[in-house]
C-alpha cells in the first residue's frame, strides 16, 4: 500500500516588476524674458539714447520674437513732452534730458540700470526678466543650471530627479542615448537607464521559458517566486496537466516534489506512484 502523501504548499510570492523609482522626465522649453520691440523699430543691439531735438535715423529691422535678447528701441517721436515722466524714479523727464525707451516706458539715462548689479544698460543689450531689466551677466545667473555639465541650460530643457539637464546631457547611462521625455528607471546608485537596458541588466529570468519578465504594452509585469526561481504568470504551470498555479497556498496552488511545480491531484499521483 502507497504511503500517504504529504501535503506540501510552497511558499509562492506574487511580485511585481515595476522598478520603484521609474520615473518620466518633461521637456521644455526655456522661455528667454527679453524686452519688447515694436514691428520696424529695431536699432540693432543696444537701447539707444533720445537726444533732445535730434532726429532718428536708421533702417528699420525685422519683429523681434520673445525669447531672444533684443535692444530697447524708441516707438514715439523723439520729442519728449513735458508729462513724461521716468518708470525708475518718477520724475519728470525732461526734453532736454537724455532719455532711454524701453519695454514700453520712459527712463533717465541713468536711471536705466541693471536691477541687479546697477550698471547703465542705455547704449547696451540687455534681458527682461519678471519686468525688470538686466544685463547679460546677470540675466545668466538667473538661468538654471544643467544637473550633470553645470553649464546654463538656454534652450530646451528636460526636468527629471528635481533637476534641469541639457537633452544632450540627460541619457542612459547603458548606452548613452538621449532620453528626453520618455520613461527612464534608476538602479540603486541612481543611475539612469532607459526602460530597454534597465530590463535587459536587471530583470530576472523565467526558470520556464528563460525569458526576461518585463513589462508589456505599458502595463506591470509580475513575477512569481518559487523554490528561488522566478516565473511568469503565464509559466506558473503544473508540469503535469499544464493548469495554472495559484500563488496563494490553497488546494489550486503549488504542491512541488524534488523541485518539480505540480497541482494538487498530480502531485498525489506522482507522490504515489514514487517517481517525479
Amino acid at each position: 500500500m502507497a504511503a500517504k502523501s504529504e501535503k506540501r504548499v510552497a511558499s509562492s510570492v506574487f511580485i511585481t516588476l515595476a522598478p520603484p523609482r521609474r520615473e518620466v522626465a518633461a521637456a521644455e522649453q526655456v522661455n528667454r524674458a527679453a524686452c519688447e520691440a515694436r514691428p520696424g523699430s529695431s536699432w540693432g543691439s543696444s537701447a539707444p539714447l533720445k537726444t533732445p531735438g535730434a532726429s532718428l535715423a536708421g533702417r528699420p529691422g525685422p519683429w523681434a520674437p520673445l525669447g531672444k535678447a533684443v535692444s530697447a528701441v524708441p516707438a514715439v517721436p523723439p520729442q519728449l513732452s513735458n508729462g513724461d515722466i521716468c518708470a525708475f524714479c518718477h520724475k519728470t523727464v525732461s526734453p532736454r534730458e537724455l532719455a532711454v525707451e524701453a519695454m514700453k516706458r520712459q527712463y533717465h539715462a541713468q536711471c536705466f540700470t541693471c536691477r541687479t548689479c546697477r550698471r547703465q544698460l542705455a547704449g547696451q543689450r540687455f534681458y527682461q526678466k519678471d519686468g525688470r531689466p538686466l544685463c547679460e551677466p546677470c540675466y545668466q545667473d538667473t538661468l538654471e543650471k544643467c544637473g550633470k555639465c553645470a553649464e546654463v541650460v538656454q534652450d530646451h530643457i528636460i526636468r527629471a530627479l528635481g533637476q534641469a539637464f541639457h537633452p544632450n546631457c540627460f541619457t542612459c547611462v547603458a548606452c548613452a542615448r538621449c532620453i528626453g521625455d520618455e520613461s527612464f528607471a534608476l538602479d540603486s546608485k541612481n543611475e539612469v537607464y532607459c526602460l530597454d537596458d534597465y530590463y535587459r541588466k536587471f530583470a530576472p529570468l523565467c526558470s520556464i521559458c528563460e525569458n526576461p519578465i518585463i513589462p508589456r504594452d505599458g502595463k506591470d509585469a509580475f513575477k512569481i517566486e518559487c523554490m528561488g526561481r522566478n516565473f511568469h504568470e503565464n509559466c506558473y504551470r503544473c508540469e503535469d496537466c499544464r493548469i495554472l498555479l495559484s500563488v496563494e497556498p490553497t488546494d489550486e496552488g503549488c504542491y512541488p516534489l524534488n523541485d518539480h511545480l505540480f497541482c494538487k491531484p498530480c502531485h498525489v499521483k506522482r507522490s504515489a506512484a514514487g517517481c517525479c
